[in-house]
């Protein structure tokens, strides 16, 4: 009903998109040339018409605000492979047959049957989207999408960096490839170890935050995944990376300390004892002793002095003391004897 309804609708219609289609929805067109990934100029009765393909939206690559996206040149070139210059297609309308910039809303078939807005879907390239009333080809998108999820196509391939699963995948690959602990042997080594680990850490810390929020985020990369149920087992992962950076950055962090400690100095021989005969050293031989300079070099005990000779001893008394010894009788005291030694008298 609502078909004829809009058939009708468009019969009363003089014209519809500057003279593009007049009186029915559908007309014959030649592609001239492909804008981006869901816009493209095709030529109707010697006029040239641009046309934004409906019930999907892919990434940006010439929006005058917006930087060029993830996949954005991908999907250009994928509808460019599907619409060469020359191509003769089909132009179907809906129910808004225009926007605000003139473009046609419509949905392009090819002469095989397939419907082009569901052949970037399927590519992974891009999201199912209704603007308005306009939703005629959205069950084609929408099964052609669920087709490249299941198969992990475009912006659902961990094999691609700027995706969100390729974003996971490369950072756990980051941590496999961070360097091992106790491989450095500088210290300069070990600091460019903890950086480069500390740098994937706050990768892996970044991901997990924007995988945890439901603030939107800029591109059409977290656009697939707003409402995604695999999202917490990615965060859970990145987090787990996370956390591997963080402690291998604190193990060179450690190491490079270590490196840059001074070892201690080796104990101090003990000192040689008196009487004790030198050790053997490595070689066999005999340890040599140090060396002592003059002022600390022992010097010889001098010999002692030697001991006073005893004096005589008296010499004893003559028996003939009283007779004519020139002596005090008794006298015991020193004797001076005159010459010849045959008298004496007291010294």
């Amino acid at each position: 009903m609502r078909r004829a309804v809009r058939a009708a609708a468009m019969l009363l219609t003089a014209s519809v998109a500057g003279g593009l289609l007049t009186g029915c929805d559908a007309a014959r067109a030649t592609v001239s040339r492909v804008v981006d990934g869901d816009t493209i100029d095709v030529v109707v009765d010697g006029r040239e018409q641009r046309i934004r393909l409906l019930n999907i939206d892919t990434p940006e690559t010439v929006h005058p605000d917006e930087d060029v996206q993830c996949l954005g040149p991908e999907a250009s070139a994928h509808l460019a492979s599907l619409l060469p210059a020359g191509t003769e297609v089909e132009v179907l309308t809906d129910e808004e047959t225009t926007d605000r910039y003139d473009r046609v809303l419509a949905g392009i078939r090819l002469d095989d049957g397939r419907l082009v807005n569901a052949e970037m879907a399927r590519a992974g390239l891009a999201l199912p989207m209704q603007v308005g009333a306009n939703d005629r080809f959205l069950p084609e998108v929408e099964q052609a999408h669920a087709e490249a999820v299941a198969a992990g196509h475009g912006l659902y391939d961990p094999e691609i960096e700027c995706t969100v699963p390729g974003q996971v995948t490369a950072v756990e690959a980051a941590v496999a490839g961070l360097p091992a602990l106790g491989g450095s042997s500088t210290a300069d080594q070990a600091d460019t170890a903890a950086a480069g680990a500390a740098a994937v850490a706050a990768t892996a810390l970044a991901l997990r935050s924007a995988l945890g929020s439901d603030a939107p985020r800029d591109g059409l990369v977290w656009a697939a995944f707003r409402d995604r149920d695999d999202r917490p087992a990615m965060a859970q992962r990145v987090g787990t990376a996370a956390g591997t950076a963080e402690e291998r950055a604190d193990g060179h962090r450690a190491k490079a300390r270590e490196l840059r400690t001074p070892p201690p100095p080796p104990p101090a021989p003990p000192a040689p004892t008196s009487g004790s005969r030198p050790s053997a050293g490595a070689g066999g031989g005999t340890a040599s002793t140090p060396r002592q300079s003059p002022a600390t070099r022992q010097r010889p005990e001098p010999a002692p002095a030697p001991a006073p000779a005893p004096a005589p001893a008296p010499a004893a008394r003559d028996s003939g003391d009283s007779g004519g010894s020139g002596g005090p009788p008794g006298y015991t005291g020193p004797r001076c004897y005159a010459p010849g030694g045959k008298t004496w008298k007291p010294c």
